[in-house]
This record gives structure tokens, C-alpha cells and sequence, in this order.
């Protein structure tokens, strides 16, 4: 009897990543308010254009175009907006079955049941409002430079790439509780408290495509090589470790983050008022960078998280005709900024080969 008991126990075990599965059904987005030129494109890469009160699921992506906003509302209660030029994936959006789960959605106060919620954002910015979330939900935020975990908050998730490459995710909690997790740094993941940013440069995919077909040249006045048709700003970013800046959200992107919800949201006109309130208690970016955005920040309200870098090194080993000698003496040696780059790009592979969907 007892082994019957343990077999059922074991046949249970078993099964309970399937059991879990099938509990969670596939919830749905809806469609608050949309101004401009906004696409859908369904997981048939089929593309039409976005209107209001329409509804879709999981495998969808929305795009916005310039001067274009839309908003979306989840069967969770949590929501939405996609700022101009940007591009958004609803990846995975699954939560289980309740009661509490009503049209509209925009009426659900908090998480009705567990939800599992994963979201891209390839380039653009969001604006987010989570309600309380279930004690057993998730709900991710994930970019091509790293990966924001959100609690019960009202958030901003941004990502963009210059004309030289250099991709820029910033993070904002404007009240609630956000993780950030850059890929390409050794910092882990970084808590960002509410009225606070966290931002970094990192060097984009096509960046890092570009790098490893680049030319080496020899400089004329040194001799060492250097990596041809990249500009001393870009050299500068990619020779340093990754750093992640974090500081009081500026009052020029706090105030900026009121009048979309404002004028582009659903939500209680109440949200809106408030942080334009918070906007006229923080630092502007003047006062926090006052040598500009490149330059040095101020101490006193930036604190600066820089990857804590190992160098193994090993031992030489015996080839064809005897062992390995190393030389550390003329042209020869690689320039330290060079290796540098190149130390800093075979670590972000690295981190992306280990955790492929940073999730």
C-alpha cells in the first residue's frame, strides 16, 4: 500500500509542470487610447492599423510612429504607453482563470490571480503602470542591453541607439519597487529606488557585429594597432567597463513622464497630478550633469556602479614545436585600449551565450 501511495505521489510530481501550464490561460490587451499612426502586426507578421477598444494576445507586437502614442490596458489590470517611434512585443501574457478578471480592464484594481506577463521592447520607450501584483506573478520588462523586473509601480523603460552605435537603456521608478539587470555588466542586478533612474551604454548588436570584421590599422605616430572608422566617442565608451549611473529622476523627464499620462492615458487624471508634483522636488540634469550628458556627473547625486572585472590567466601550453612563449615588448603587444574592447565585447557574448533570453 505504501509503495502504491509513493507511486502516485511520484505520478503527481511529474505531472505538475503540466498541471501548472494548463492553469494559466492566455490573457488579453486592450486597446485604451491611441493617437496618430499605430500598427499592430500579429504573429503572422501580418500588419494593420491599431484603433481603439481593439484586443489582441500574446505573440503580438504594436508599433508607434513619429507624433504617435498608444495605450495599452492587460486582463491584470496593469497598462501601458508606447511613447513616438517605438516597438513593443507581448511575448508572454498568461495568467490563471478568476472571477475578478472584468471588461474593462481598466476598472481591476490589482491582479486578479497569478499572471505571468514578459514584454520587449527593441527600441522605444514605455510608460508603465503595474497594479499590486499577485504574490506569485512576474512581470518583466526586456530590452536588447538587459532586463527590468517590475513590482506594483509606476515605471519607464527606455532603449535607443545613436548614430554611433552606442545603445542607451534607461530605468525609471517613479514610485513602487524595479530591478535592472545589465547584460554586458558584472554588476547584477540593481535596485532602483522609488524617484530614482538607473541608465547605461553599452554597444549594440550592430556594434558589436561591426567590431568583429573591422579593420586593424597601425597608427602612424605609436605603431600599436587601432580599430579603423570608429569615433574617438565611440573608443572612449567601449575601452571603459560598463557602468551603471544611478540618480534622482531629473525634473525634466519626471515632468515629461506627467504630461503623457495626461494627455495620452486612461488612467486616474489623479497619477498625472501627482508626479507633476514630484517633478517640482528633483534635481534638473543640469545640476546633476553639469558637463553635460558625456561629462562628469556630480557626486552628490549620482552614484556610479562600475562591472568588477577578473582576468584569468592561463598557462602557457606546449604546441607543435614546444611551449608557448609570450612577449610583452614591441609591436607585438595589442594597445591597451584595443584590448580593452575587446576584452569588453567577448564578455557581453559570453553573457549572452549563458542567458541567451535574460529571463
Amino acid at each position: 500500500m505504501k509503495s502504491f501511495i509513493k507511486f502516485l505521489g511520484i505520478v503527481a510530481f511529474a505531472l505538475l509542470p503540466i498541471l501548472s501550464s494548463a492553469a494559466l490561460q492566455v490573457g488579453k490587451v486592450q486597446v485604451g487610447k491611441v493617437s496618430g499612426t499605430v500598427t499592430l502586426i500579429d504573429g503572422k507578421a501580418q500588419r494593420k492599423p491599431l484603433a481603439n477598444g481593439a484586443t489582441f494576445q500574446e505573440g503580438s507586437l504594436v508599433e508607434t510612429g513619429v507624433n504617435s502614442t498608444a495605450e495599452l490596458v492587460f486582463s491584470n489590470g496593469a497598462s501601458v504607453v508606447l511613447t513616438p517611434n517605438t516597438l513593443i512585443e507581448l511575448r508572454t501574457f498568461r495568467q490563471v482563470p478568476s472571477a475578478d478578471i472584468t471588461d474593462p480592464y481598466r476598472q481591476i484594481e490589482k491582479d486578479p490571480s497569478p499572471s505571468v506577463t514578459e514584454l520587449e521592447v527593441p527600441r522605444g520607450k514605455i510608460i508603465g503602470e503595474v497594479r499590486k501584483l499577485n504574490a506569485l506573478s512576474t512581470f518583466t520588462v526586456k530590452t536588447p542591453a538587459g532586463l527590468v523586473r517590475i513590482r506594483g509601480t509606476v515605471f519607464t523603460v527606455e532603449y535607443r541607439v545613436g548614430p554611433d552605435g552606442i545603445g542607451r537603456i534607461v530605468v525609471d521608478c517613479v514610485r513602487g519597487s524595479v530591478e535592472t539587470t545589465v547584460y554586458s555588466s558584472n554588476a547584477g542586478p540593481v535596485t532602483v529606488e522609488p524617484g530614482m533612474q538607473a541608465s547605461s551604454a553599452v554597444a549594440s548588436a550592430a556594434l558589436l557585429d561591426i567590431l568583429t570584421k573591422i579593420p586593424v590599422v597601425r597608427s602612424s605616430s605609436s605603431g600599436a594597432p587601432q580599430p579603423a572608422a570608429l569615433s574617438a566617442a565611440t573608443l572612449a565608451v567601449l575601452s571603459k567597463p560598463v557602468q551603471i549611473m544611478v540618480y534622482p529622476i531629473p525634473a525634466e523627464d519626471m515632468a515629461a513622464i506627467a504630461a503623457l499620462l495626461g494627455a495620452n492615458s486612461t488612467m486616474n487624471v489623479e497619477v498625472a497630478t501627482t508626479i507633476t508634483a514630484m517633478s517640482h522636488t528633483m534635481p534638473t540634469l543640469a545640476q546633476m550633469f553639469p558637463n553635460g550628458p558625456g561629462g562628469a556627473p556630480n557626486p552628490l547625486y549620482v552614484k556610479v556602479i562600475t562591472e568588477q572585472v577578473t582576468v584569468i590567466v592561463d598557462k602557457p601550453k606546449p604546441g607543435p614545436s614546444g611551449p608557448v612563449t609570450t612577449t610583452t615588448g614591441g609591436s607585438s603587444t595589442l594597445d591597451e585600449t584595443l584590448k580593452k574592447i575587446t576584452d569588453n565585447v567577448e564578455r557581453t557574448v559570453e553573457q549572452k551565450q549563458i542567458n541567451p533570453s535574460g529571463v
